[in-house]
């Protein structure tokens, strides 16, 4: 069953794309497609082949410099063909949000919607909301949003060492 999730984020969202790593890993290897669309620090193919992703059914899609983006998230949840779609999108209003609700449940699609968190206070839909800030104690706090507030309903400390450690 497909699904929006809006992750809000800093500029840099490389930090938060180890928390799933796990769950693209095992997608990728139903042989469908995981397509990353506007990534701005796409993640290396050693990068991801490192993390047991299936290389083969890893698609890097970079709209045009005019367009946001938002037609060609909407079109690979829509197709089918995609296990999940990570997307980058600064501006979306609620009218684009539930067009991409309704694409990922047409094709069956995990959507994973990268936000800066500036955006948080646009118009959501009902979708998983995360907000996810990085801590001086070398993790993650991931804090599950109020659908109708923003404000966080719960969250949770996650120790990220293994994520930054090197060779």
């Amino acid at each position: 069953m497909g699904g929006i999730t809006e992750i809000f984020c800093a500029d840099d969202s490389r930090l938060v794309l180890p928390l799933v790593w796990p769950a693209l890993a095992r997608l990728s290897q139903a042989k469908r497609w995981l397509a990353m669309i506007a990534p701005p620090n796409a993640p290396s193919r050693a990068e991801l082949q490192a993390e047991g992703i299936d290389l083969g059914h890893v698609l890097m899609i970079h709209p045009h410099a005019t367009s946001n983006g938002l037609w060609a998230v909407e079109h690979a949840l829509r197709a089918g063909t995609c296990a999940a779609v990570l997307s980058w999108v600064n501006q979306a209003d609620r009218h684009a949000m539930q067009d991409l609700r309704g694409a990922a449940l047409a094709g069956n699609s995990c959507g994973l919607i990268f936000r800066p968190h500036w955006t948080m206070e646009q118009p959501g839909i009902d979708s998983l909301r995360l907000r996810v800030t990085a801590t001086a104690a070398h993790g993650l706090y991931v804090e599950l949003l109020e659908q109708r507030r923003n404000r966080a309903a719960s969250g949770i400390f996650i120790e990220t060492v293994r994520f930054f450690q090197t060779g």
